[in-house]
């Protein structure tokens, strides 16, 4: 049984006065453990997905179902990363982690025990008092990759986490993320305009089309394929191909 499935999505928007479908009769599912990337050129509604995904808004039409229950519109109930790290500037990095479980009125002792926890896991043993001004680039993608963990969720999404990272660092981010799904187990749902790098991390790539978005080429990456680079440059000029 798919752990998240999305079943018959629709979505429009009003833009200058008429309403735009963003989102046709679309379907997606993912497996516990799965590491998947959605792709697509701009406007094709992959941010929308996760935010439907999210419970930020409401689909026009279809359902989201979660371990078998239904939560759409419903909010708070998936890790939810926004490209921007969103961290409040007055806030430390354990203050900034705490936050979810002051909003959902959760054990304040416990969750602060489970932060000092996941501070080295996160990197971040050394930073844990700093502002994040005082943060690199990195150290805050991590602060909040660390707050939105602290949901409570084990299935992420993630919308372009790394984009605004130089490319070094984002490679590093991509490996330090490689290794904290394996640790934490998580399931992922990645929204990225980098087919690179969603070719190194994913086990499936969904490719989705514009006017109105849907999926129209999935790719399953097994370990074989990854491990040869001729097979991988090779679908990376397919993938590119559609574009």
């Amino acid at each position: 049984m798919a752990l998240l499935e999305a079943i018959g999505i629709s979505k429009s928007f009003l833009f200058h006065k008429q309403w735009v479908k963003v989102l046709a009769d679309l379907a997606f599912e993912i497996s516990e453990g799965e590491f998947v990337s959605i792709i697509g050129s701009s406007g094709c509604g992959k941010s929308t997905l996760l935010e439907l995904f999210a419970g930020i808004t409401a689909p026009d039409s279809g359902s989201i179902i979660l371990a078998g229950e239904e939560i759409t519109g419903r909010s708070g109930l998936l890790g939810y990363m926004p490209q921007e790290d969103l961290l409040f500037p007055w806030l430390s990095t354990r203050q900034n982690a705490l936050l979810p479980a002051k909003i959902k009125h959760h054990d304040l002792k416990q969750a602060k025990a489970k932060i000092e926890d996941l501070l080295p896991v996160f990197g971040l043993e050394k930073h844990a008092d700093l502002l994040p001004y005082q943060l690199s680039g990195g150290l805050k993608q991590r602060v909040a990759l660390l707050r939105t963990y602290m949901i409570g969720s084990r299935l992420l999404l993630l919308d372009e986490p790394f984009a605004s990272l130089d490319a070094l660092t984002r490679m590093q981010m991509q490996d330090w993320l490689q290794e904290i799904q394996s640790r934490l187990k998580l399931t992922i749902i990645l929204v990225t305009h980098d087919i690179r790098e969603a070719l190194r991390l994913s086990d499936r790539i969904e490719l989705m089309e514009k006017n109105p978005g849907r999926f129209v080429q999935s790719y399953k990456l097994e370990p074989e394929i990854k491990d040869q680079p001729s097979s991988m440059d090779s679908l990376l000029q397919e993938i590119l191909s559609k574009f």
